[in-house]
């Protein structure tokens, strides 16, 4: 069951719903998609939910079908992992045996905007209890970024939380915490009606240096499965002890400090957004909203077989600030540019200040230019 969502459906989804006769909420969404001649399975509201209480697994495709959720669902188990997951001081006070040394404080945001950072330690995360999408999250290393950081709360946070309903959002409480070093992942992974986790999706999100925040480069390989994927399921199982998730699909990144790995975001009832989930559909061909509506484990040997020496990855190319008016992404140059370009997605709307998406296959011979696609200069595969 889907709850489609904008800002973005790819039509990789949309034709894996059409394939598998998926039950899709009847929502401004996916009516316009009807709209444009997908055969969809619309249900209304009500349908929705008796659906539901028969099959009880659905997937919500962005932050938005959460809301539909907790308003039209009679499953208060189900809204209260929802809740408990969204709410991040929740969450960290429940990995705190996992995390015994790891500092974190909540507050309000009346008591933030006039407290004294006297014995806080630098460099340390500002984010909102609940939300996402990076919205009022902020790296702060001194007190003259903690300042800038309280005065942006002030002035722009608001509209953040005009867009989104304030259960996604949350603008009441904000969390403090410490910065974690390492490298970034992310884990795609459900529970299934045991309460038994499978990772669908395991990532490495590279950065060109420390001071790169973009999701330009997401890359995953047996490599990094058989270095994490113990490491991340035995997470999966020590915090369901806790939770008791089932027929629960996830999102998580985390931060790997050297030592361990802990969890920086949570995202209840989807997977990675903007499409990098389908990694996992062109590594095995499934489709990884499938494999969790019909309950397939994915082993590693089955994922992997056959490209044990193969990188994929999924690129994010951002469209140049400065890219003239009704300039487009050059497809064919950057497909020549590269070993194994496997899929481009060209993103029309100028708006949503992306460019393209990408999946690429890259062997050992070439894994220098993953490299090359961190620091690519993107004016150079604009045309027109």
């Amino acid at each position: 069951m889907l709850i489609l969502e904008k800002p973005y459906v790819s039509e990789t989804l949309i034709q894996t719903a059409i394939k598998n006769n998926l039950p899709v909420l009847r929502n401004s969404m996916s009516e316009l998609l009807a709209s444009r001649g997908y055969k969809l399975n619309l249900y209304n509201d009500d349908e929705f939910v008796a659906e539901y209480h028969k099959r009880h697994r659905l997937y919500s495709m962005s932050e938005n079908g959460l809301g539909w959720i907790v308003e039209h669902l009679k499953d208060k188990e189900l809204i209260d992992k929802i809740e408990l997951l969204k709410n991040k001081a929740t969450f960290r006070r429940i990995c705190s045996d996992m995390y015994p040394d790891f500092f974190f404080k909540e507050v309000e945001i009346k008591e933030l905007v006039k407290m004294d950072t006297t014995g806080l330690k630098f460099p340390l995360v500002l984010k909102p209890s609940v939300g996402f999408l990076s919205v009022g999250v902020y790296v702060v290393h001194d007190d003259a970024e903690w300042k800038n950081a309280i005065a942006d709360i002030e002035k722009n946070f608001a509209k953040s939380s005009a867009q989104f309903p304030e259960f996604v959002v949350g603008t009441a409480k904000f969390l403090i915490e410490e910065y974690i070093h390492g490298e970034e992942y992310a884990v795609d992974a459900y529970f299934d009606a045991e309460g038994v986790p499978a990772i669908l999706n395991i990532y490495h999100h590279r950065f060109a240096s420390e001071s790169d925040t973009s999701d330009r480069l997401y890359c995953s390989s047996k490599a990094l499965y058989d270095a994490y994927e113990k490491t991340f399921t035995d997470f999966l199982v020590n915090t369901n002890k806790v939770i008791g998730l089932r027929n629960f699909p996830m999102h998580i990144e985390f931060r790997y400090d050297g030592r361990k790995a802990i969890p920086i975001e949570i995202n209840p009832l989807r997977f990675a957004g903007f499409c990098l989930n389908e990694l996992q559909t062109h590594i095995t061909g499934i489709h990884p909203v499938v494999a969790y509506l019909e309950n397939i484990h994915i082993s590693k040997e089955e994922m992997w077989k056959g490209r044990e020496n193969d990188t994929y990855s999924f690129l994010v190319l951002e469209r140049p600030a400065n890219a003239p008016e009704g300039s487009v992404f050059d497809s064919k140059k950057f497909k020549d540019s590269f070993f194994d370009v496997l899929e481009i997605r060209e993103v029309k709307e100028a708006s949503v200040g992306v460019a393209a998406t990408a999946f690429t296959r890259t062997d050992k011979a070439h894994e220098a230019e993953l490299d090359t696609i961190l620091t690519l200069d993107m004016m150079d595969y604009m045309k027109g």
